[in-house]
């Protein structure tokens, strides 16, 4: 990857006792940018690199199970826990509200907090993520999300490692057969330096044993949702995705790209995204 985040920071969220591991960038308006699986917050270093340089402050967290700082034992990966997530840490980070960006369960995060406390979202982005309402039942959707029952077994860790995390490159292959290069492969490297901590594991597949159904609802908060053309998700979900919104709610495909919209098509995300949050404030 061609840029590097800053040190990490640790902080609490002190009515709950949550910590988060996140790095803290620049000056301006604040964005949340939450990684997904399988990835880390370092997926995120050319955008937020790029955010700063346009006046925006960037605070890039690790997921909650994915650093080992971050895990409260008992404490689930549900659908309101996830929500709560991204407001114990606007608590921690002293924000009253935050543009937050979300790519995978980072925007499972970012929908879940729209939804919970709208007041706390200035706006949203969801990365490779349609609103959920649109995700219809269909066979082909089922054969392509099926790591969903997978991972949920007991011997989803054991999958997951085996062969020197052989399945979490063929996930990434099958979610993005065009995404290939120095950065995907330093992308894989780093999922297998977090994830060879059993605990970080461990609560990286808690979010697909304690995944539940049901949409997010009307949401309020201006959004842009960003899918690709290669993904198990048709794209077709996100164009339906605006009736979701009660807001002005922009639709970016990228042609090609699979389930790494934001940096397989870096070169037309990023512009797209400053476009977007420059807007914000028009």
């Amino acid at each position: 990857m061609s840029t590097a985040l800053s040190e990490f920071i640790t902080a609490t969220a002190s009515d709950s006792g949550q910590p988060f591991v996140f790095a803290d960038a620049g000056s301006g308006p604040l964005v949340v940018l939450f990684h997904g699986f399988p990835d880390t917050p370092h997926g995120w270093a050319d955008t937020a690199s790029a955010l700063n340089s346009a006046g925006y402050r960037t605070v890039v967290p690790y997921l909650r199970g994915y650093h080992p700082d971050t895990i409260v034992p008992g404490r689930r990966y549900g659908a309101r826990e996830l929500g709560e997530d991204a407001v114990r840490l606007l608590d921690a980070l002293g924000a009253e509200q935050a543009i937050l960006v979300g790519h995978d369960w980072g925007a499972a995060v970012v929908y879940r907090a729209a939804a919970a406390a709208p007041e706390r979202v200035q706006a949203m982005c969801a990365v490779a993520i349609p609103h959920p309402r649109m995700l219809k039942p269909s066979p082909s959707l089922a054969w392509g999300a099926r790591h969903f029952l997978t991972l949920r077994l007991p011997s989803g860790p054991w999958l997951a490692r085996r062969n020197d995390f052989a399945y979490i490159d063929a996930l990434m292959r099958r979610w993005a057969p065009h995404w290939s290069g120095p950065e995907r492969a330093a992308s894989l490297a780093e999922v297998k330096r977090a994830f060879a901590d059993p605990r970080v594991l461990d609560g990286a597949l808690s979010y697909y044993r304690h995944a539940s159904s049901g949409g997010a609802g009307q949401l309020a908060p201006p959004a842009l949702l960003v899918g690709g053309t290669s993904d198990i998700v048709p794209a077709q979900a996100f164009r339906d995705s605006p009736s979701g919104f009660d807001g002005p709610c922009e639709v970016m495909i990228a042609e090609g790209a699979g389930h790494w919209p934001h940096r397989e098509a870096a070169a037309e995300f990023r512009p797209r995204l400053l476009e977007w949050l420059n807007g914000l404030a028009t």
